[in-house]
């Protein structure tokens, strides 16, 4: 109960500073931001996501962080940028049997401006050495709006359950 009571206050207070440093910009032309469509992106890239680690593809998991996106592990290291985060998730991946089952569920979407902040809950189902595993929690993402259009994950921070 202490560990959860803990995470949610590490959510609580990097949400607290995220909202603080919120910088809004303008849009491209034409794109549109609206929550629905925020919504759809958000769950695109949560299905990338997935599916990367569906296949054990670091680098399609990667791709969907912004250059400058970080990563904060639950043993509190950031990681920086699609070249460390794949090399993080890479080595994740590879500490498990191939075909990890991973499901996202999208709680709650915030949408300020140029980002978007996202709650809700993962669950990866996995066999390690044959041995079946689960690891499921929490999470808090930011999402910010790209010059091409698209969305991209500026943060990401998963809170195991424990």
């Amino acid at each position: 109960m202490r560990q959860v009571l803990i995470g949610i206050g590490i959510v609580v207070i990097v949400m607290s500073i995220v909202f603080a440093q919120t910088d809004n910009h303008s849009a491209a032309p034409g794109a549109s931001k609206s929550l629905a469509d925020v919504r759809r992106a958000i769950a695109e890239g949560n299905q990338k996501w997935s599916e990367g680690w569906g296949k054990g593809d670091a680098a399609m998991v990667a791709a969907i962080f912004a250059d400058d996106g970080v990563q904060l592990s639950s043993g509190g290291k950031v990681f920086k940028g699609p070249q460390q985060i794949s090399d993080h998730q890479k080595a994740e991946m590879q500490s498990a049997d191939p075909g990890v089952k991973v499901s996202v569920t999208t709680a709650t979407v915030w949408l300020d401006g140029d980002t978007a902040y996202e709650t809700g809950k993962y669950k990866y189902e996995y066999a390690e050495k044959g041995k079946p595993g689960v690891d499921e929690g929490q999470y808090v993402t930011i999402w910010k709006h790209q010059k091409d259009g698209s969305w991209k994950l500026s943060m990401d921070m998963g809170v195991p359950q424990k």
